[in-house]
């Protein structure tokens, strides 16, 4: 497989649209009702302080569109299933060991890291579904 024919699977209207998706599910997941009280408390022991929203949700956009549009050069057309299992084994290969990694160096909690890696295995399997079929 070349790079020529990766760039000529993307499908940017999806990965635009996933990329929206991507911050209704990361809104919906935590929300107090889900994860988001205990998110928060694992974050920001002593409350929150001196948020950068604009750095914050530009920089998780722009996170979220590149690997969306890495993912969907690589499983687009291959069907409902394949991408479902495609997006949950790259979550779960790459996106989880990578999350693990640098949570254990910052000596985040494991209960942090299980709400932060099982949202991107929800997104990541979704986006896989959806741009299998697309």
């Amino acid at each position: 497989m070349n790079s020529g024919n990766l760039l000529s699977n993307i499908h940017w209207v999806p990965v635009i649209a996933l990329t929206v998706f991507s911050f209704v599910i990361g809104f919906a997941w935590h929300q107090p009702f889900l994860f988001g009280k205990t998110w928060t408390r694992e974050n920001f022991p002593d409350g929150m302080k001196d948020i950068k929203a604009p750095l914050i949700f530009g920089g998780t956009g722009i996170a979220h569109f590149l690997a969306i549009l890495g993912l969907s050069a690589v499983i687009s057309d291959h069907g409902a299933l394949n991408g479902l299992a495609s997006g949950f084994l790259i979550s779960i290969v790459w996106i989880v060991p990578a999350l693990c990694g640098t949570y254990l160096f910052a000596n985040r909690s494991i209960k942090l890291l299980a709400i932060d890696a099982g949202m991107y295995i929800v997104l990541f399997s979704i986006c896989g579904l959806i741009l299998g079929i697309w």
